[in-house]
């Protein structure tokens, strides 16, 4: 007999609940699912591991005391639970004034569910399935229980309903609607009928609205409790390569619980095949995890290169310039997340490995801050995946993101994050000026940050627990339209300390998140992982002056074979000019160098018929003016070699 106890899984026992007070049960969420559940007998308490959950509902109503208990699925149509239900069913059938349906063939002789004849396997064989239960549900004498498996696939659009389809869901609340209480010396029974549905809005909302004899049950996947009970029974059916011990130590428990977050019943025993396929133990965890979750043999935070992270500042420090407390936040950010460090847990948890949001002036460096943190982890700015939010201020933007939901147009190619996230889970991700989304698609980015992963259009479960996740921001630093019509003044500005700048940034935040949106939950999972940027401020701007040019100077030789040297008066003009610019950070000081010297520099090349091998000396910089045809001209020399 089942046992309802407080191990238990949580649905089941809401199950057991309201078996016997409601008429109309949906059950939905993770139908498709195995289940578990603690069956009692003479030898005791013991666990069902691996019955799916038609199996399940039979066992559980038979044990519940019903006399006929009717499975009706599209495909395979009625059946019963156990022999000598048929019987009963037609018999009730017929003297409830069962009218118009044609009897069923005699039940079948094997000890699993016997199916009745029925018509071709489609929504026809529902109405006549229907039009036979109705009056069964109506006897008040023996109790009665009917579950019809993948209801969802009984109608194309919940919204839209076909003439054929509303009559059968119409039928189908009124059959509920007159279900009869049966009662016998001991107990009550309702004569029942239970709809299997993947997501509850897959069915009429007529069904459960409003309704007081229905009930909507979400079939949960495991919780944490449920996967140590798993981990410690099936521990022995685990790959062992010494033979080891029968039970796992509580750490193996607590690092198994957390490390298959979100996996159902079907996959915890995928990963016990996969052990034994691939010869990989249980101890240590994660390998047969990352296994199961990336396809990948060994985790790549595992083969970083330890020389390029102990020189992590000085890598940073030479593309970053003039934002020492970002650098130091983002530093201490990613030296967690390679020591895969998370509170409020014994293992490590499925969050992201890091999640960082950096804000201020535009041209400052937070993307290129995210390009050189995929460069220092994973060696190329390639690992780097940025998403443009701009792009995605559409009402179903969300969509093109994760994938279109099957029966619509794209629904093959899947989602833009989540394919590029299958192909490499072990990535650095960029969601670019994030107030510019819809803000449905912060929906999605709950998921992301609270559990490490999303599930694509196709259904498939996408991790994140590998990622470092940022999202960029300017909020604070720029007005919106009606304020700026308005003659406010801008929020922020090059002069002002940086202390009062962060505060003023962080409360644009704040405003935009809780009022704007009235979304205080996305605010609330970005923690304190806050990255406020400085401007660009002298004497910062010579640096990446400096920096700019070496980088230039450095291309042409590699690339073109020409040395170029760019006298003292030459680099005070392009600093001078860089000056100037200020306000639009350092992609301001690199449209100076490319407007002073490098269309001018080009322009000469061509003119001089200059292409390769050359040696060179940049003098000065000729600034005719914005009104010239040309406004700079170049002073170059020769140098023989």
């Amino acid at each position: 007999m089942i046992t309802i106890d407080e191990e238990t899984p949580r649905w089941i026992r809401e199950l057991s609940r309201y078996v016997h007070v409601k008429n109309l049960l949906f059950l939905h969420g993770n139908v498709l699912d195995l289940v578990s559940y603690p069956m009692a007998d003479d030898n005791g308490k013991h666990w069902v591991d691996g019955d799916d959950l038609r199996g399940f509902l039979r066992r559980f109503l038979i044990s519940s005391g019903y006399m006929v208990v009717g499975e009706f699925d599209p495909v395979d149509g009625l059946a019963f639970a156990e022999p000598g239900m048929q019987a009963r069913f037609d018999e009730l059938a017929t003297t409830s004034g069962d009218v118009g349906a044609s009897s069923p063939s005699g039940p079948g002789t094997s000890g699993v569910a016997t199916r009745s004849a029925r018509p071709s396997a489609n929504r026809s064989s529902a109405h006549h399935a229907l039009a036979r239960i109705a009056p069964v549900l109506a006897n008040s004498s023996q109790p009665s229980a009917f579950v019809f498996n993948l209801a969802s696939r009984l109608v194309s659009s919940p919204e839209h309903l076909s003439s054929t389809e509303l009559e059968l869901f119409t039928r189908m609340l009124k059959a509920s609607q007159e279900a009869k209480e049966v009662v016998g010396p001991n107990e009550r029974w309702r004569n029942l009928l239970i709809l299997v549905c993947g997501k509850l809005n897959d069915l009429p909302a007529f069904l459960y609205l409003d309704n007081p004899r229905a009930r909507a049950i979400n079939v949960d996947v495991p919780d944490r409790r449920e996967r140590a009970r798993f981990c410690r029974a099936m521990y022995p059916a685990f790959h062992r390569s010494d033979g080891g011990n029968l039970q796992p130590g509580p750490d193996v428990v607590a690092q198994f619980s957390a490390l298959t977050e979100g996996l159902t019943y079907f996959e915890l025993n995928t990963l016990v095949s996969l052990s034994r396929l691939e010869t990989i133990p249980l101890e240590p965890v994660e390998p047969l995890i990352e296994r199961y979750k990336y396809g990948v043999t060994q985790n790549e935070w595992d083969l970083l290169d330890p020389q390029r992270l102990g020189k992590a500042e000085e890598f940073i420090g030479k593309r970053i310039k003039g934002q020492p407390a970002a650098v130091a936040r983002m530093l201490d950010s990613i030296k967690r997340a390679v020591l895969g460090l998370a509170a409020g847990s014994g293992a490590r948890n499925q969050r992201p490995r890091a999640t960082l949001f950096f804000a201020g002036p535009t041209g400052v460096g937070k993307t290129e801050l995210a390009k050189a943190i995929a460069a220092l982890l994973f060696g190329s700015e390639d690992r780097l995946l940025r998403f443009d939010m701009s792009e995605y201020s559409a009402e179903h933007a969300a969509e093109r993101l994760l994938g279109a939901p099957p029966g619509y147009l794209g629904y093959e190619a899947g989602g833009q994050l989540t394919n590029r996230i299958k192909e490499n889970p072990f990535s650095v991700v960029l969601f670019d000026e994030i107030e510019k989304a819809n803000p449905r698609i912060f929906d999605k980015f709950l998921q992301l940050l609270d559990d490490g992963r999303l599930t694509s259009g196709q259904g498939e479960t996408v991790y994140f627990s590998e990622c470092i996740i940022i999202f960029t921001s300017n909020l604070g630093t720029v007005m919106a339209p009606s304020e700026a019509e308005a003659d406010h003044p801008v929020l922020v500005n090059d002069g002002m300390p940086y202390p009062e700048l962060r505060e003023v940034i962080l409360q644009a935040i704040r405003n935009h998140f809780n009022l704007t949106l009235g979304r205080p939950e996305i605010l609330n999972r970005f923690g304190d992982n806050f990255v406020v940027f400085d401007f660009i401020r002298p004497p910062v701007d010579q640096e990446i002056v400096a920096m700019l040019l070496e980088n230039l100077l450095h291309a042409l030789e590699m690339e073109r074979r020409i040395r170029l040297g760019v006298a003292p008066l030459a680099r005070e003009q392009l600093g001078a000019l860089a000056g100037q610019r200020l306000a639009h950070g350092g992609r301001g000081i690199r449209n100076v160098i490319d407007s002073a010297l490098v269309e001018p520099f080009a322009r000469w090349l061509f003119d001089n018929g200059v292409r390769s091998d050359a040696t060179l000396r940049l003098v000065q910089i000729i600034d005719h003016g914005t009104e010239a045809p040309y406004r700079f001209e170049l002073d170059v020399e020769r140098v023989l070699s």
